[in-house]
């Protein structure tokens, strides 16, 4: 499975205070991918698939925390999960049951309890079953693979009809179209599902409680004995506990955040697949630093592309509710809109040209670029340059990315292109070729933008930004895996 890409940066340019060093990611969690929300929220592409969120992703993040080990989190089809974890090409999973899988249930090694987990039946009208004994001759949507104990048997001799989706969304909707009586599904999901479909009854008895715990392949450096002291320091702190107090209740539930990525960006920015009719997102340093603040704010992150003026408009109207790549520089008549952050890190832009082109003709400032053509990116403000393009002196020739005015500056379309240094900074160690001037224009601190439209709190961002730069998370974003 593709994971997202990380990129290398010279870590000084970025968070010069941040000096230890980075470590590639050691323990490897793994989600089952058929969860729905709100135990599971995921990025999807062709390529790969990545969790942003939910009450499974918390509890998983909880546990990576606070044993303070480097770590990544894939969601897997179960049969793959099961497969890697018994050939440890992931670590654990930690939200399992011994009941759910008896055939390899002495394969791994299983960890205290976490907490008290079970289901209930879901249906669009008053269920008349008032004890589970009752309940025969009906269709009951269920997830493909998932072993529902208390109901086995009842499948086994036909007394009820077992009918599988990949996920319970999947069931959810064959309920809603009258193929099916009724849907196995958490009190979770029941009460997310609910807001948007008061129609939904649940069942007066539970179904399936079992105890939850992590399964930890036998070839895992980690050891069972620190894994379980982790998730007793967690219960005692009554992290778990916690968690799901957030999500049994509708109202206090955690809300994916529109999260919003110029599409213009290229690496290390973001890696974009540009060859689908639809964009598609791969990776990069702000899709990274999306998903780690949304650990900190403990909200699933729904990643938005939108052109760089659209990305604005988007902003203040509430479309899209969080941009951690802007400035007030930037974002013109439209900063009083939004709400403002802290610095993440500080940029600056660049004269670049060919090595060959930069010594033979000397640029020591902006003056000496008068009556040149420089490749600028499209929608973004140069203030530096601004005065220059206004008088005709500098002409400006806009491309959508940085990438692409390298490719224009080497096909000899442009003399000389504007790069920020975190761009230079990558492509250089590519196209050797590259060189700056001797000077930075528009230095600017980078920081989060939130809309006045969201209920997002800077002071909470505020606080997610401090601790990413004081646990070294943040860090980790801008250096190599």
């Amino acid at each position: 499975m593709k994971r997202f890409l990380i990129f290398c940066i010279l870590i000084y340019v970025l968070i010069p205070h941040l000096t230890s060093p980075a470590h590639a990611a050691n323990i490897k969690f793994g989600i089952d991918a058929s969860n729905s929300p709100p135990l599971l929220y995921k990025f999807d592409d062709p390529n790969f698939t990545l969790a942003t969120g939910g009450f499974i992703y918390e509890v998983t993040v909880a546990i990576a925390e606070d044993l303070n080990q480097d770590y990544s989190i894939s969601p897997l089809p179960e049969s793959r999960m099961i497969r890697d974890l018994r050939l440890a090409n992931i670590d654990l999973v930690c939200h399992i049951s011994p009941l759910w899988d008896l055939a390899s249930q002495d394969e791994f090694l299983w960890s205290d309890p976490l907490y008290t987990y079970s289901n209930i039946l879901v249906g669009k009208k008053e269920i008349q079953f008032k004890t589970l004994e009752q309940v025969s001759n009906v269709t009951i949507g269920t997830v493909e693979k998932y072993f529902y104990h208390d109901l086995e048997e009842k499948f086994k001799n036909k007394i009820l009809q077992r009918d599988d989706s990949a996920s319970v969304m999947g069931s959810l909707k064959k309920l809603l179209d009258n193929r099916l009586d009724y849907v196995v599904m958490t009190e979770l999901e029941f009460n997310l599902y609910k807001t948007t479909y008061p129609q939904l009854q649940k069942s007066s008895f539970n179904l399936d409680k079992t105890e939850i715990h992590c399964s930890l392949s036998k070839k895992s450096a980690l050891s069972l004995k620190k894994l379980n002291k982790t998730i007793t320091h967690l219960k005692n702190k009554k992290e778990f506990q916690k968690i799901n107090t957030r999500y049994s209740n509708s109202k206090t539930t955690p809300r994916p955040i529109a999260y919003g990525m110029n599409d213009s960006n290229s690496p290390p920015f973001l890696q974009i697949d540009n060859s689908t009719e639809t964009p598609i997102i791969q990776g990069g340093l702000f899709f990274d630093l999306g998903l780690e603040l949304g650990k900190k704010l403990k909200r699933p992150i729904h990643f938005m592309l939108s052109p760089r003026k659209r990305l604005d408009s988007g902003l203040a109207d509430g479309e899209i509710e969080l941009v951690c790549y802007n400035a007030e520089a930037w974002a013109g008549n439209y900063a009083k809109d939004y709400n403002w952050s802290i610095p993440i890190f500080k940029q600056s832009n660049l004269v670049v040209g060919l090595k060959n082109t930069m010594e033979n003709v000397q640029i020591k400032s902006l003056k000496d670029l008068k009556g040149k053509t420089l490749g600028t990116a499209l929608g973004f403000v140069y203030p530096a340059l601004m005065p220059y393009f206004k008088d005709g002196s500098i002409k400006r020739e806009d491309a959508l990315s940085g990438l692409t005015n390298i490719t224009k500056l080497h096909s000899d379309r442009v003399q000389y292109i504007i790069l920020n240094n975190l761009e230079y900074n990558y492509y250089r160690k590519k196209y050797t070729n590259l060189k700056q001037a001797p000077f930075e224009i528009d230095p600017v601190n980078v920081k989060c933008a939130s809309s006045k439209k969201s209920d997002l709190k800077i002071s909470d961002i505020n606080t997610a930004v401090v601790e990413l730069k004081k646990n070294g998370r943040l860090q980790k974003v801008f250096l190599p895996h």
